[in-house]
């Protein structure tokens, strides 16, 4: 009796191919919320320094913000520029958030010393895990 081998490739469904291949991508970052808050802040410093609001309570009255929030995110322009850039570069997966703008004001913030500053980061930072973007 002669065996005949035939060799084929098994049909992949392309269902089954697309989902295989978005298991082989790495998974997408955004930039984490603290970034966007900061890049807000920037963003709002530049509409008063172009005169597009006279003071902070009319920049709230206009976007609908209470005086205390503008405040708050207006303080994220205190922190040292380094740590600055080192947040608008956080780059983090969908639902993972690696600092609160709270946890950042209650430690951080606290002082507006830069030095100071720059320890209570490194010691937020050993405490959780950041994911920096490259820089582009």
């Amino acid at each position: 009796m002669t065996e005949i081998a035939v060799a084929f490739e098994p049909k992949v469904r392309a269902r089954a191919r697309r989902s295989a291949e978005a298991a082989a991508k790495p998974p997408r970052c955004y930039p984490a919320r603290i970034a966007r808050q900061l890049a807000l802040a920037h963003a709002l410093q530049r509409r008063v320094d172009a005169g597009e609001f006279t003071d902070y309570a009319t920049m709230a009255r206009a976007l609908g913000f209470t005086r205390a929030r503008v405040t708050q995110i207006m303080d994220l322009l205190l922190l040292a520029p380094d740590i600055q850039t080192e947040i608008l570069f956080l780059d983090v997966p969908p639902g993972e958030q690696p600092v609160s703008e709270r946890r950042l004001r209650d430690t951080i913030l606290k002082s507006l010393d830069w030095l100071e500053q720059r320890k209570r980061w490194a010691d937020l930072r050993s405490c959780v895990s950041f994911a920096p973007r490259a820089e582009q």
